[in-house]
């Protein structure tokens, strides 16, 4: 069985070195990303299972770097879910708006991610 790729884009390392450790625990391939003009770069080059993205990230944030990807068929298969500090009602409907899979609130709560992660129909 292959691993699945996940890429994670977090300005905050503090936000993301548990998440990453976790799921590498969990088997599987992670990529850490700082900035979100590299974040959109890497995910279209790599072209992975899962991105987590930070709303707020400097460059492109994640809704701006979601809308790109989601509305382009090539990479409209990759799940994407959008991080941020406070999941307001706002935040769900610009998440919703750019057409994320998802939105978790920071800090994340790592086994609700894990689950999360597990329910995921990954493509093959």
């Amino acid at each position: 069985m292959t691993s699945k790729i996940v890429v994670i884009a977090d300005k905050r390392r503090s936000s993301i070195d548990a998440i990453y450790q976790y799921l590498m625990d969990h088997g599987y391939d992670v990529s850490i990303i700082y900035d979100g003009l590299d974040g959109f770069n890497v995910v279209r080059n790599e072209k992975p299972d899962l991105v987590l993205i930070e709303s707020a990230l400097s460059g492109l944030n994640g809704y701006q770097i979601c809308s790109l990807l989601k509305y382009d068929i090539k990479y409209e298969d990759i799940i994407l879910i959008i991080l941020c500090d406070n999941t307001t009602d706002r935040e769900r409907q610009l998440a919703d708006n750019c057409g994320a899979d998802g939105i978790l609130s920071t800090p994340v709560d790592l086994n609700e991610l894990l689950g999360i992660v597990k329910t995921i129909d990954f493509k093959n």
